[in-house]
């Protein structure tokens, strides 16, 4: 009888711990929600205006300069006035999500740029609220969110 029991119980054990073994899948929307590398993409971010480029890194070379067209407009925009000639270069760490909206997550500029324009914060933000909505990078087939650094070069 107890060697019947031991059985039960032993058989039970291996019957429930099948499910430990079993390969957990990831939801769709937690692997969107995951932030990739720009370089590691299939489709980089693509500004609308560059959509009819057929070369893929074309493609990209004209977002980009798109990109910081764009900011350099809002710069130019706000008539900004400096004390001394200004040749410096600002980055912009910027995250384009899935659905395709540009967000600012911070920028570093020398502490002599950010005397010269003090106000230069806003400036960006604005720069980067004014962007028109890019669609989105593709990883796989699906819209990620992805990271990279856009240099600008200010000068006057």
């Amino acid at each position: 009888m107890s060697q019947r029991i031991i059985f039960f119980i032993f058989t039970s054990l291996v019957l429930v711990s099948c499910e430990f073994f079993q390969k957990k899948e990831l939801n769709s929307d937690e692997v969107m929600d995951t932030i990739i590398d720009y370089k590691s993409v299939d489709r980089f971010p693509l500004f609308p205006a560059c959509k009819s480029i057929p070369s893929l890194k074309k493609q990209q070379i004209c977002s980009q300069i798109k990109l910081s067209e764009s900011i350099y407009a809002s710069l130019a925009s706000a008539e900004i006035t400096t004390l001394r000639k200004l040749n410096d270069t600002l980055y912009l760490n910027l995250k384009i999500d899935s659905k395709g909206e540009v967000i600012l997550t911070n920028f570093k500029a020398s502490d002599y740029l950010h005397k010269q324009i003090p106000e230069l914060d806003s400036l960006l933000q604005n720069g980067v609220l004014n962007l028109p909505k890019l669609r989105p990078a593709i990883k796989r087939g699906i819209p990620v969110t992805t990271a990279f650094i856009l240099p600008i070069i200010i000068m006057n």
